[in-house]
């Protein structure tokens, strides 16, 4: 646990109560048992959010879970796992890599969206569009810069659909929402649809192939346990020591989230997971030591008050 980013506990702060505060939802887990979900203002309960970037870590819990398995090696390189990159720049990259937001590999989807934001939004499958989008020449050496870039969410998506022989949302369902008891759960392309919160205003449309990077539809509860499930038995001891592996210390993330060390009464990891996609955030913080954690989504598309109702959890946690 060396050389990660200190979480120094804030100060206990007063949650934001005024007229114009923003409106979200939010529970806490206290030792394995979820409160019901809490609204600030006018959010319907029982509202559905996007999780935004939250669905890389769903994709990689997915991804450790076929590991275990042995359906999957995260260490195999992508011409191994998609044999049509074998001649392209990416060959050598290795799963891990990509998970890690270490591949090296070079944008090619938002130059592509903003060129023709049709053609991007047509592109059937994810692995057509890991070969359109994520098989330029290198922007840099594989495992040498972070760069939180869309394109390696599209090579996971594509990895783990040729693995299995099924969609990502199958795969999500059965190794992910499920057995993590995420009951309100869906994968959803395009706009979330039905029984959602709505949002101030909409942001971008999901596209198939991006699943992984927005494509996951949840609340608060479900939050928590995914947050939980790695450490309370869905992954393997080697497959969690991989998850909450801290590849880029400088910004906490490890394999497709971030994990923080905590310095309270004991210094600790701590999951600290957070999404975005238009008004849409969420957030999602857990200590597997205590088993306790805080979740928080919002549709008003500002983070500040959801952020500051976590950091009044977070000095709980020093007490």
């Amino acid at each position: 646990m060396k050389n990660l980013i200190p979480l120094v506990a804030l100060p206990l702060i007063a949650v934001a109560s005024s007229a114009t505060a923003q409106s979200y939802s939010y529970a806490v887990l206290d030792n394995g048992v979820q409160s019901q979900p809490g609204i600030v203002g006018g959010d319907r309960p029982g509202a559905l959010y996007e999780a935004g970037s939250i669905g890389k870590f769903a994709c990689t819990i997915a991804a450790l879970r076929l590991s275990d398995q042995g359906k999957l090696n995260i260490d195999a390189t992508l011409q191994e796992l998609l044999p049509d990159t074998a001649d392209t720049p990416i060959a050598e990259v290795t799963l891990r890599q990509v998970l890690q937001s270490r591949s090296g590999i070079a944008d090619g989807l938002l130059p592509a969206f903003s060129a023709d934001p049709r053609d991007v939004m047509g592109t059937a499958t994810a692995r057509e569009a890991v070969l359109k989008f994520a098989t330029g020449a290198l922007a840099n050496e594989p495992g040498s810069v972070w760069s939180y870039d869309l394109v390696n969410w599209i090579v996971v998506q594509a990895v783990i659909e040729q693995a299995t022989g099924r969609s990502i949302a199958s795969v999500l369902e059965d190794e992910v929402l499920r057995p993590a008891n995420m009951d309100q759960s869906r994968i959803f392309v395009g706009s979330i649809g039905d029984d959602a919160q709505e949002p101030a205003e909409e942001g971008r449309p999901i596209p198939g192939f991006l699943a992984c990077a927005g494509g996951l539809a949840t609340t608060v509860n479900d939050l928590l346990s995914l947050a939980r499930f790695p450490h309370q038995g869905g992954l393997s001891e080697a497959s969690l020591s991989s998850l909450t592996e801290v590849a880029t210390p400088e910004e906490g993330y490890a394999l497709g989230g971030r994990f923080i060390m905590h310095s309270g009464a004991n210094d600790r990891l701590i999951s600290w997971q957070t999404g975005s996609n238009g008004a849409y955030k969420s957030l999602v913080t857990y200590d597997p030591v205590s088993d306790m954690g805080f979740a928080a989504m919002t549709a008003g598309g500002d983070a500040s008050d959801i952020q500051a109702h976590r950091d009044h959890w977070m000095a709980t946690l020093s007490e």
